[in-house]
């Protein structure tokens, strides 16, 4: 396990500032990350890149993150974590997309589960996108 100061290291620029003005968010950012990539284990046995399990991972992570900081920090910082200049402008069109669907989903300030269920729906009907078919 890598400790506080090397994941803060292994941030985009954007991330860091963000993190900076909002310290107080660290657990619930890092804790969403982790309920998310579970949630998404859970439900496609695997955690892809630019397929279904990415857009719906992307989906319910913005929507975690709306629903506990919401919806402008989370979008600051969903934003934020995208801003990597290394990061393919496919794939940052692809996840800005589905950050988006999901943090109007966390609106509701649902469980875990609607979460997951709503994020599930977007995904079956075709309102995220993916880049794998």
């Amino acid at each position: 396990m890598t400790n506080a100061y090397d994941q803060f290291q292994n941030l985009t620029d954007d991330e860091k500032i963000y993190i900076l003005k909002h310290p107080h968010h660290v657990s619930t950012i890092r804790d969403s990350k982790e309920i998310a990539f579970s949630e998404t284990k859970k439900k496609f046995g695997h955690n892809g890149r630019n397929d279904s399990s990415d857009a719906f991972r992307h989906c319910f992570w913005s929507a975690i993150l709306s629903r506990d900081l919401g919806y402008l920090n989370a979008m600051e910082f969903t934003t934020a974590h995208e801003s990597s200049p290394l990061n393919n402008a496919k794939e940052k069109e692809m996840d800005l997309h589905n950050n988006s669907i999901g943090l109007k989903i966390g609106q509701n300030k649902d469980a875990k589960s609607s979460i997951g269920e709503q994020c599930m729906a977007a995904l079956k009907d075709r309102k995220l996108k993916v880049i794998k078919k």
